[in-house]
């Protein structure tokens, strides 16, 4: 039995589309998985045949009684990714899906490329962020049996020591921000008495104003190993807010935004929405705080004693190590590993 893992070939963004799946795939070959590139491209001249028979192309290696972990969804069509989960099946492949994002949940309406549950049926297991994502499923009709991340992984190992970890003495009580700033719009108004660094893409009307406004340090786009080297030692902020067309707030009830780990591996507390699946990841291991609203922020953080801000600059330290090594990953996969080869097997109580 031979272990496959997807990843994706694209252009490079600024954006993290291209890095959570481009990690997840180096952690699986670390564990032993081939990685199987498929290049993200435009299928609609296509003929079934001829989809069908570039998947075979893609996948000639893979045979009856292989794992193939596949990263869903790998940016090409519907089509692409019915077909290529029925060819697995059809060859006799054991398919895991890797969930990154459910479309359905984000755009708060069933996808019009793809009928995603049905989809996500067809798999024999799936990875998802955490237990909410997974019942919020079983509640839409996916039966298809799960397994937990429970945090996204960032893998980095090509920075000064400094870029990881925070010294109490550098660390300040602001905030920053890095990402897609066409979900943040809010910052155009940001009237807190904490000051907030912003780092991210964004069109020339908002740059503007986030430009005119005293209380934002407004940076710009960076790629990600110049952002890396310019973070400030302050808390990062993970605050998506809602636009006309996505309500992407609501949605970090049930995924995990790649920010957060992105914050966590290079020693900076997080804070987060209360209502966010990863908050109690975050409030129980003394990670960052949780607030209800951005109103709440300057008294959330002024109201910090010097030994609450110590205790999370020292647990960020060290959990940092976990997520740049890949931990949360390796232990999915091994979750899924062993929901395929053994559903039943139990660790007798008595020996845990």
């Amino acid at each position: 039995m031979k272990k496959w893992i997807t990843d994706i070939l694209q252009e490079q963004t600024h954006d993290a589309t291209r890095q959570a799946k481009q990690d997840i795939a180096r952690i699986g070959h670390r564990m032993g998985y081939r990685v199987i590139d498929l290049l993200r491209y435009d299928d609609s001249y296509e003929s079934d045949e001829a989809l069908d028979a570039k998947i075979a192309g893609i996948t000639t290696g893979v045979a009856h009684g292989d794992i193939l972990v596949y990263q869903y969804p790998s940016l090409n069509s519907g089509r692409f990714e019915d077909f290529f989960v029925d060819q697995m099946h059809r060859r006799g492949v054991k398919f895991v899906c890797l969930v990154h994002d459910v479309e359905t949940f984000r755009d708060q309406h069933a996808p019009k490329w793809i009928n995603e549950f049905d989809f996500l049926n067809r798999c024999d297991v799936l990875i998802v962020h955490n237990g909410r994502m997974a019942r919020k499923l079983q509640a839409a009709g996916v039966t298809t049996p799960m397994v937990c991340q429970y945090l996204l992984d960032y893998l980095d190992d090509n920075h000064d020591a400094d870029c990881y970890y925070t010294q109490p003495e550098d660390f300040r009580r602001s905030v920053m921000l890095a990402g897609n700033i066409e979900k943040s719009r809010y910052l155009a108004e940001w009237h807190y008495q904490t000051p907030i660094t912003v780092f991210g893409e964004t069109d020339a009307a908002l740059a503007r104003e986030l430009n005119a406004n005293p209380k934002v340090d407004f940076r710009g786009q960076r790629w990600r190993w110049q952002l890396i080297q310019e973070l400030p030692r302050t808390f990062g902020l993970a605050w998506d807010g809602d636009t006309s067309v996505f309500r992407y707030n609501d949605y970090t009830r049930y995924n995990h935004p790649h920010k957060v780990s992105m914050y966590l591996s290079h020693g900076l507390p997080v804070i987060i929405w209360r209502q966010a699946a990863v908050a109690d990841i975050i409030t129980q291991n003394h990670l960052g705080i949780a607030i209800d609203s951005l109103e709440d922020l300057d008294g959330a953080i002024q109201g910090l004693s010097d030994a609450d801000v110590n205790l999370m600059i020292t647990n960020v330290n060290r959990f940092g190590e976990l997520i740049r090594d890949g931990w949360f990953t390796r232990q999915a996969l091994q979750d899924a590993e062993m929901k395929l080869l053994s559903p039943h097997f139990e660790i007798p109580a008595d020996l845990k």
